[in-house]
C-alpha cells in the first residue's frame, strides 16, 4: 500500500496546477497522490484527470464570480481577502477531514492559502512549493514600488525613493498580506506567522536554480529547505497547426500572460503588435472573453498551449512574470520583455532576470504599444542579451524540478 501525498493547489490557477501536477507524474510510483479541489468551474480538472490523478472536491466551492474576485485581489485591482472568514473556516475543516481521513504523509502546496493552517491542525507536514523572491529578505534588500500601487500622482518622487519606501514598509505589508489569516490561525490556537513565514512549511522547496537571487538562506530554513530547479509545465497537448507551420522568414514573439492575467491588458498589448515586422504566438484565448477582439494579422491567438514545445521557437517572450513561466523562457534561451499581472511576485521574479542582463520590465498601467515594440525590438538586435539568456539556460538545463521534488518527497517521507 503506498504513502498518500495530497496535492493542494488553488485549482482555478492553472499556473499552480500545472506546477504540483509535474510534481505528482515524477513522485506517483512511490506515493498515491491526490489532488484537493474549491473550483466549481472545474477549468483544470482535464489536465489533472488525463494524467491518471484523482481529485477530491471539496467545500466550500468557488464559482465563476468568487474566482474572478480573487483574480482581481491577486492582481491588485482590488483590495480585500480572497475569502470570507466563514469560506476559510469551512476549507480548513474540510482539509483536516481530508488529511486525517487519507492518512496523509504530507500535503504540498504552491499558494492555497487555507493549507498552512489546516495542515499544522491536523500535523500533517506541509511542503511549500515556492521561489525565494517570497522571502522576507528578499524583499527587504530588492523590493520595488508595486504596480498596484502606481498611482499618476505618485509619478513624481524618483523611482528609487519609492523603491526604497517599499523595502523599509515590507514588514508592514506582510502583516497585512496575512492578517486575517493570522487572526484565523489565532482562533485555532496556532501562529502567529511573522514576516513570510506563513508562506514557508515544515518543509520548503524552492522551484528555481540556487542564483536566482543572490540572498542567503535564513536561518530558519536552513535543514528543511532544497533547491530543487525549476517545474516546467508540460500540458498534454498538441501544438495546433497554424502554430508549428508558422513560417520563419520573421522573427517570433512569444506572448503569454498565464491564466491571471486581465482581458484589458492582454488586448492592449495584442494591439501593439499590429503592424510589427515579426509573429506572434498568443496562447491568451481563454483570457479574452466571448467578446470579439480585432487580433492583428501577423498574431495567431491560441487556447494555452504545451509551452515547452511552443517557446523556443520564438526569439524573444513577452510574459507576466509567474515562476513557471519565466522559468520556461529561460530554458527556452529566449530574452524577456516581463508585464507584470499585479502581483508583486511577478514582478519580483522579473527583477531577477533583469539583473542579469535579459529582460526589460514594463509597468502594467503605464505600458503603451511604443513601450512594448520598442522594448521586443531592443532584443531582437542585442547579442548581448541574447547571449546572457543562452549561459543561463545552460546553467540549468540539467536540472530536473519534479524529480528532484520526488527524491526528496521519498528521503523525507518515503
Amino acid at each position: 500500500m503506498k504513502k498518500t501525498l495530497v496535492f493542494a493547489p488553488e485549482a482555478h490557477n492553472l499556473a499552480e496546477v500545472t506546477r504540483m501536477l509535474e510534481i505528482a507524474k515524477a513522485a506517483r510510483p512511490h506515493f498515491r497522490c491526490v489532488f484537493l479541489s474549491y473550483d466549481g468551474t472545474r477549468r483544470n480538472y482535464g489536465i489533472v484527470q488525463r494524467a491518471g490523478f484523482e481529485i477530491l472536491e471539496l467545500e466550500p466551492q468557488l464559482n465563476e464570480e468568487k474566482i474572478q474576485r480573487w483574480w482581481k485581489i491577486d492582481r491588485g485591482e482590488k483590495f480585500g481577502d480572497m475569502f470570507t472568514e466563514h469560506d476559510l473556516r469551512k476549507r480548513i475543516e474540510s482539509e483536516q477531514a481530508v488529511f486525517t481521513d487519507l492518512q496523509a504523509v504530507a500535503v504540498l502546496t504552491g499558494f492555497c492559502l487555507s493549507v498552512p493552517i489546516s495542515a499544522r491542525l491536523a500535523k500533517t507536514p506541509l511542503v511549500w512549493v515556492t521561489q525565494t523572491t517570497w522571502l522576507m529578505e528578499h524583499v527587504k534588500k530588492y523590493s520595488t514600488w508595486p504596480d498596484a500601487l502606481d498611482y499618476p500622482f505618485l509619478r513624481f518622487i524618483p523611482d528609487g525613493w519609492l523603491d526604497r519606501l517599499s523595502a523599509v514598509t515590507s514588514d508592514l505589508s506582510f502583516s497585512l498580506l496575512v492578517g486575517f489569516f493570522n487572526r484565523v490561525a489565532k482562533s485555532y490556537g496556532i501562529g502567529p506567522f511573522p514576516g513570510s513565514t506563513y508562506f514557508e512549511g515544515d518543509y520548503t522547496l524552492f522551484a528555481e536554480p540556487e542564483d536566482f537571487t543572490d540572498i542567503a538562506l535564513p536561518e530558519r530554513l536552513k535543514g528543511c529547505s532544497k533547491f530543487i530547479g525549476p517545474i516546467i509545465a508540460k500540458l498534454d497537448a498538441d501544438v495546433p497547426p497554424e502554430v508549428s507551420a508558422m513560417a520563419r522568414d520573421r522573427p517570433i514573439v512569444y506572448f503569454a500572460m498565464g491564466s491571471s492575467g486581465s482581458r484589458e491588458t492582454v488586448v492592449r498589448i495584442l494591439q501593439a503588435f499590429a503592424g510589427a515586422p515579426y509573429y506572434v504566438i498568443a496562447p491568451v484565448r481563454p483570457l479574452l472573453g466571448r467578446d470579439n477582439v480585432a487580433v492583428p494579422e501577423n498574431v495567431v491567438v491560441t487556447d494555452y498551449l504545451p509551452a515547452h514545445l511552443v517557446n523556443p521557437m520564438a526569439d524573444v517572450s513577452v510574459i507576466h512574470g509567474g515562476i513557471g513561466t519565466v522559468m520556461t523562457a529561460c530554458f527556452s534561451g529566449t530574452p524577456i520583455v516581463g508585464i507584470a499581472n499585479g502581483n508583486p511576485e511577478q514582478e519580483w521574479n522579473l527583477d531577477c532576470i533583469v539583473r542579469k542582463g535579459f529582460a526589460i520590465r514594463l509597468r502594467k498601467k503605464r505600458i503603451t504599444a511604443l513601450q512594448v515594440t520598442r522594448a521586443i525590438e531592443s532584443f531582437l538586435h542585442n547579442p548581448e542579451a541574447r547571449a546572457k539568456a543562452t549561459s543561463f539556460r545552460s546553467a540549468i538545463a540539467a536540472s530536473n524540478g519534479p524529480q528532484n521534488a520526488a527524491a526528496f518527497l521519498v528521503d523525507t517521507f518515503g
